[in-house]
């Protein structure tokens, strides 16, 4: 996958991945926050906090696609690309969230896709 293919689904992301799931409450409750950090990520051009939200197959999509590992591939220009499309943290509203053991998807208001999301050792992560 390239950076340019990786870009449309990394947008959608921003609305709707994982980056920490601690704190109280329920999944639905994490996926929200995540979603918010993940979009925080972005508008801050934090490479490292936004390869964190990446589930391992994402992070092996992102990899193999770059041939970079994946703070390389979310180079100043990709990131600047990220930061200006992200939504704002705190304005995102959510359409939809849906949670099933491991899996959840999201749907944020005005967008026209809903992303997934994996649980990896207990944080939620976008996944492919």
């Amino acid at each position: 996958m390239t950076i340019q293919r990786l870009r449309t689904p990394a947008l959608a992301a921003l609305a709707s991945a994982s980056l920490f799931a601690a704190g109280c409450g329920s999944d639905e409750d994490k996926v929200k926050d995540a979603v918010k950090d993940v979009a925080a990520a972005a508008k801050d051009k934090d490479a490292d906090k936004f390869c964190g939200a990446l589930s391992k197959e994402a992070l092996k999509q992102v990899e193999t696609g770059s041939k970079k590992k994946c703070k390389e591939a979310f180079n100043k220009q990709t990131l600047d690309a990220l930061a200006k499309d992200a939504p704002d943290p705190e304005k995102i509203k959510f359409d939809k969230v849906t949670v099933k053991d491991d899996t959840a998807t999201v749907k944020i208001k005005g967008e026209q896709s809903e992303t997934k999301l994996l649980k990896e050792d207990g944080d939620w992560k976008i996944t492919p």
